[in-house]
This record gives structure tokens, C-alpha cells and sequence, in this order.
């Protein structure tokens, strides 16, 4: 068999550079499209910050008033007299946790008006959510 000279002194190999690129831009699709698959169940307030913050890690139900006085029920709009039949109907025995998100800015007493129902519901446990100052 016939060899060409220029064939003996290449030595075969593996050029990587452009696989290493591939693989980072997939590295980096992967990392952009993960911040957008968090799932976030509240409304925008700005909550009052807090220096025994505690993070839960429960299921449990999401009452938010927004800086306009507004009351959400997971993210739906709900009226102050509809909020006791509507948390009744979502509670049960794994889930009768309801987390108060209201923004610093809404009157103290209407945070007191929707506390004050709330608690009127038997076996039910509420949390007021802060922010942590750190």
C-alpha cells in the first residue's frame, strides 16, 4: 500500500473548541430559561421588613392586599365579605395555613378588618409575611 508522504506526518486528531462552545451555549440557554420557571402566587407588595423572619415552607393559602387597598385570595380578587366563605372552602387538614401579605403602605386598620375575620374560622393558623432585614 502507498502512502503519500503528507499523510504520515498528520496525525489524526480531535479539534474540541467548537463542542466546548456548544456546550456552553446550552450551559447558558439552561441557566436563562430556569429564572423564568419560578412560580410565584402573590401580588406585588412591598411587605414591611421584620428582624425574626421565618421562612415557611408549607402549603398554605395567600391572602394579599396591594398597596391600593386590594384583596387577592391566591391571586384572584376577592371582596372582604366573600373572604371567610371562600378560605373555608380551601381549607383542609394539609392545608389550613393562611400567610398575610399586605404592603407597608395599607391602613393598619383595614390589616385588623381582614385579620379580625380570619380569625373567626375555626382551626385555622395565620402568619403575617415580612421581609428580613438583612
Amino acid at each position: 500500500m502507498v502512502y503519500f508522504k503528507d499523510d504520515l506526518n498528520n496525525k489524526n486528531k480531535i479539534d474540541i473548541l467548537p463542542m466546548i462552545d456548544i456546550i456552553f451555549s446550552i450551559l447558558a440557554f439552561l441557566i436563562i430559561s430556569s429564572l423564568y420557571l419560578t412560580r410565584v402566587e402573590t401580588v406585588s407588595v412591598e411587605l414591611p421588613k421584620a428582624s425574626n423572619s421565618i421562612t415557611q415552607n408549607k402549603k398554605f393559602i395567600n391572602i394579599s392586599i396591594d398597596k391600593d387597598g386590594n384583596l387577592f385570595l391566591n391571586k384572584n380578587r376577592i371582596k372582604l365579605q366573600d373572604i371567610k366563605d371562600k378560605v373555608v372552602n380551601l381549607t383542609n387538614e394539609n392545608k389550613n395555613l393562611v400567610v398575610l401579605n399586605a404592603d407597608k403602605n395599607v391602613s393598619h386598620g383595614y390589616v385588623i378588618s381582614v385579620l379580625d375575620v380570619l380569625k373567626s374560622i375555626d382551626g385555622l393558623k395565620l402568619a403575617i409575611s415580612t421581609k428580613s432585614l438583612d
